[in-house]
């Protein structure tokens, strides 16, 4: 009989610290949670010059060539430097029109990989063709 009294004592008493326990482990991490959230994040040092303009181009959505059936929706921006509102929507027009040329090339090139080995040099065309349209540099 006292064995049996000090096992259930001993549980008792191990039920108690594990409550204890878990409480304090909740209150820790919800202490952690709430700096964390308080925090503010250091800012990210730019690349850009000061003189750098973040511009969104207006969403691209385009059909694939093959199959037909399938569409591409992107989101981009640009950075530009020294350009004026005309200059950039001008080249951002440009560029939404790269891409729709670029996605729709590359349903075709999905397609014909099988068939044609000139196709692994697309990729290439494809990053010169906005250096020609441009007229100057692109940074990778």
């Amino acid at each position: 009989m006292r064995l049996i009294a000090a096992i259930v004592v001993l549980t008792l008493v191990a039920i108690g610290a594990g409550a204890l326990a878990g409480l304090h482990l909740f209150a820790a991490a919800e202490r952690a949670a709430d700096a964390k959230k308080s925090a503010t994040p250091p800012p990210l040092a730019s690349s850009y010059a000061g003189s750098a303009r973040l511009r969104k181009l207006s969403p691209i959505v385009t059909n694939l060539a093959a199959p037909a059936n399938n569409w591409a929706r992107i989101e981009a921006s640009m950075v530009t430097e020294s350009m004026n509102d005309e200059e950039a929507g001008i080249l951002a027009a440009h560029i939404s029109e790269d891409i729709v040329t670029y996605l729709r090339r590359l349903g075709r090139a999905v397609r014909g990989i099988a068939r044609a080995p000139a196709s692994a040099r697309r990729p290439d065309r494809a990053r010169q063709h906005p250096l020609v349209r441009q007229g100057s540099r692109i940074d990778h």
